[in-house]
């Protein structure tokens, strides 16, 4: 607790000193390099510890720059983070005695839905891999999510990686968060591309229109397929 709190005062002093010139003071582009600079110094140091405080803590301060517009999807450092956040418990694994130390799902899922918001080439193929690699339902439902925010690649890929997922599905016992992000990816790539997608998506739209799913969740795939249609 004392490394957190000592962590979070280390913040608050380093942004505190940039603010203290007021909206009245219109900073320079050496001044706002700098600024930022602090805060994704602060973000990595946070995102290095072991304790799921200073992790969310890390994830609370990128949401603060995407929405301040400090990063972007050309913030490299920023989206190593990221990345690294992304794969806490999966593809980056702490053991201590041969027991899982930092299995922390909802950080996943969180820096997901952070990198759905900056978007880009580098975001798109970090939650392709997420989307693959990690077992979590809530994770791989905010990494499909995410992926319809992003603008999708002319290769297709995208929608052969959420098709896969929809056909590795349970069909017993699938998971409607799941299908329903899966339905929002597939609907928001096909109105990017004006419904040139390929084929696998309306097998895919298909099948959770006709799965164990709620009502919900098929009719919003019914949906989809009607508006493919039109165009």
């Amino acid at each position: 607790m004392k490394r957190i709190f000592t962590l979070s005062l280390f913040f608050s002093l380093a942004i505190g000193a940039y603010a203290q010139e007021g909206p009245s003071s219109p900073k320079t582009v050496e001044e706002l390099y700098l600024e930022t600079s602090v805060e994704v110094q602060v973000v990595k140091t946070l995102a290095a510890e072991l304790s799921r405080d200073s992790k969310k803590q890390a994830l609370e301060v990128v949401a603060g720059m995407i929405e301040s517009g400090k990063a972007n999807s050309d913030n490299l450092e920023v989206l190593a983070v990221l990345d690294e956040l992304g794969g806490e418990g999966t593809t980056k694994e702490v053991r201590i005695n041969g027991r899982l130390m930092n299995d922390y799902p909802e950080i996943r899922r969180q820096s997901a839905e952070l990198l759905g918001q900056l978007g880009g080439e580098k975001s798109r193929d970090i939650l392709i891999l997420m989307a693959l690699k990690d077992q979590e339902p809530m994770v791989l439902a905010e990494a499909v999510y995410s992926l319809g925010l992003i603008e999708p690649d002319s290769s297709g890929r995208v929608e052969s990686v959420i098709s896969q997922l929809v056909r590795s599905q349970d069909a017993i016992r699938p998971d409607n968060n799941f299908a329903y992000a899966a339905i929002s990816a597939l609907e928001s790539i096909g109105r990017s591309r004006k419904g040139k997608v390929n084929p696998e998506v309306f097998v895919s739209l298909i099948q959770i229109a006709q799965g164990n799913y709620i009502r919900a969740v098929r009719s919003k795939a019914i949906k989809v397929l009607d508006e493919f249609r039109k165009y």
